[in-house]
């Protein structure tokens, strides 16, 4: 492929055709890979005090003629010019000259047409390519399925898939069958947050501490190892690659008597895993794949919302009605229910000091003035859409400090998917 055929190809791509069609031996698509996505390269000032020098034009005269870009500015100068006639690896020399600074632009810009000196001097600069370098890739072997090419650059460089992908394919990995290559799988899996609109049922979650998540291969025993700490959080078995999580946890404890496990618990309730130490998240169960998200995890701060309690009465439990904002206005979300002893002691102090002791029975509702604001750090899961008030709310803490101006709005509360 000469270099003329690459520029127009990417001229084609920047102008919006999806079409991506190369035909190049490894050498060539070496040589390509290095025009377009190149470290070696020239800063925008360089080059353009180095053109300005030579054309005997102060520098901020030429960075002052109108143009999109400087690429475009220089590729000016070839718009009378024919196609280049350089082969990818003559063009590719001559590009690394003129990082040197070793040029004559004029010269230069006579050997390349507006299309061949666009992408030449795009390249010089560093620019970001129409084609991203997975695309170009992607695009060498129409054999090799797209999503192993990608799944590849997790353990290989893209010049070693560059080399795979002319000689032996088997190099790759296929998703589908990490566990032929088992440091495939030394990769950190992706977690989603969890939130209102998650559509996937969650039964299952695991408690870990807080820290930096680390997976390594013990060749001895040929298994991949997750965990926080000394935590183990998953294992994963080449040997058994169909083995769901608790199964995998099952067969590393059999044989690992002393270690520290997270074992996937059922869900009790919102209530108790918010209040959990460290990190709460809901795993995929089912077998072990690195390519795949490893579930989700619970961001406890995103589902404390700041409300105001509106009422409260004393009994077996404190209960607390709810307000937030509707504009400038309240609007009830729901019953808070305390029952942990240190946690009423907490808001009942709270609102005494606000609003002093309760002379009336216990267990009757106590209306609170609209005028104060007494404020809870209060999570839940979602709003119920059918009562619009909140789902399994939680007191988190007690907000002396904050007051109206820092109540949660309704509209924030319910999510974007509001009515």
């Amino acid at each position: 492929m000469r270099f003329s055929e690459l520029a127009i190809v990417c001229e084609r791509i920047r102008l919006g055709d999806s079409e991506l069609t190369l035909t190049l031996d490894e050498a060539e698509a070496r040589q390509a890979y290095a025009l377009l996505f190149s470290n070696e390269t020239l800063t925008e000032r360089q080059l353009v005090f180095k053109v300005a020098n030579e054309l005997g034009v102060p520098y901020e005269v030429l960075m002052s003629l109108e143009a999109s870009s400087i690429s475009v500015l220089l590729a000016s100068e070839s718009s009378a010019s024919n196609s280049s006639e350089w082969s990818l690896e003559e063009a590719l020399r001559v590009r690394n000259a003129t990082t040197t600074l070793l040029f004559s632009f004029l010269s230069l810009s006579k050997q390349m047409d507006e299309i061949d000196a666009r992408l030449f001097w795009d390249s010089v600069l560093g620019k970001r390519m129409p084609i991203s370098s997975l695309r170009f890739l992607k695009s060498l072997n129409p054999e090799v399925p797209h999503e192993t090419i990608t799944n590849s650059r997790s353990f290989l460089t893209d010049s070693e898939i560059i080399a795979s992908l002319y000689g032996n394919t088997d190099a790759l990995l296929d998703p589908k069958r990490w566990y032929e290559k088992p440091t495939a799988g030394l990769r950190k899996r992706k977690w989603k947050a969890w939130n209102e609109y998650t559509t996937v049922a969650l039964d299952t979650f695991q408690a870990i501490p807080s820290g930096t998540v680390k997976v390594e291969y013990d060749e001895d025993e040929n298994i991949i190892i997750e965990k926080v700490g000394k935590t183990i959080t998953d294992i994963a078995y080449p040997e058994h690659p169909t083995l769901s999580l608790k199964e995998r946890l099952d067969k590393y404890a059999d044989s690992h008597e002393e270690a520290n496990i997270a074992w996937p618990e059922m869900i009790p309730s919102w209530d108790s895993i918010v209040k959990r130490e460290g990190t709460i998240r809901f795993p995929n169960t089912g077998a072990f794949s690195p390519t795949e998200y490893g579930g989700y995890i619970l961001v406890k701060q995103s589902h404390i919302s700041k409300l105001r309690i509106a009422s409260y009465k004393s009994g077996d439990a404190l209960y607390v009605k709810l307000h937030a904002l509707d504009g400038d206005e309240y609007i009830d979300v729901g019953l808070l229910t305390v029952q942990i002893p240190s946690e009423r002691a907490a808001v009942i102090f709270n609102i005494e000091r606000m609003i002093g002791s309760n002379t009336e029975e216990a267990k009757s509702w106590r209306e609170i003035s609209d005028d104060v604001c007494i404020v809870l750090g209060v999570s839940s899961p979602f709003v119920d859409r059918r009562t619009n008030t909140l789902s399994e709310p939680s007191l988190v803490e007690v907000m002396s400090d904050m007051g109206i101006s820092d109540l949660t709005q309704y509209v924030d509360l319910v999510g974007i998917n509001a009515n």
